[in-house]
């Protein structure tokens, strides 16, 4: 029985965005993830060559999953104040509530040390949060494309912040007290 090949990068890709969670950028080899998967080190090379290759899909990975969840911001159907509150409970969910940190909060935080590659699709994955949070600003407060872009690097670095402070303190309701003005302008 043969290992299909994009099961074993998937698994790779999982593996190598496991670690980056836990501890960034340094906290694994190649040899990590190849005991971990079960395979050899030659075996995570062949298919990624080196761990800027490997991290860099594991971030366009993350993104293009990231960007699939997200409902169309200029959808007339949906009311933007719920867009807004989903996201909110959506990064609460993700890292409040399973206690870890963003794998894009770990990347950025390693930040000088990143091959040009992964900065690469680490800003892309920004981007793609910002220009949907500025589209929905935008429709939410009828606000020009400025004024969007304003509130939604407001929440983004609100909410970074706050999943900071939650890990520093060990305190979860720091998350809810942070969001409180966002959550009471947009309820």
């Amino acid at each position: 029985m043969t290992t299909d090949k994009n099961d074993t990068k998937t698994k790779i890709m999982d593996t190598a965005e496991g670690f980056i969670v836990q501890g960034g950028y340094n906290a694994f080899s190649f040899r990590d993830i190849a005991d971990a998967v079960g395979i050899k080190s030659a075996s995570v090379h062949y298919h990624y060559p080196t761990k800027a290759d490997l991290v860099s899909a594991v971030m366009a990975r993350y993104t293009e999953s990231f960007s699939i969840q997200l409902p169309d911001p200029t959808d007339e159907s949906l009311d933007p104040k719920i867009m807004i509150n989903g996201f909110i409970d959506g990064f609460k969910a993700k890292i409040v509530d399973q206690r870890d940190m963003s794998l894009c909060t770990m990347l950025t935080s390693n930040k000088p040390i990143l091959p040009e590659a992964v900065c690469v699709e680490l800003a892309a994955f920004y981007q793609l949060i910002l220009d949907w949070l500025t589209q929905v600003f935008m429709r939410l407060n009828e606000a020009t494309e400025k004024i969007g872009f304003m509130q939604a690097s407001q929440l983004l670095a609100c909410l970074h912040g706050a999943s900071i402070l939650v890990q520093g303190t060990n305190q979860p309701d720091f998350f809810d007290h942070a969001l409180s003005d966002f959550r009471s302008r947009y309820l």
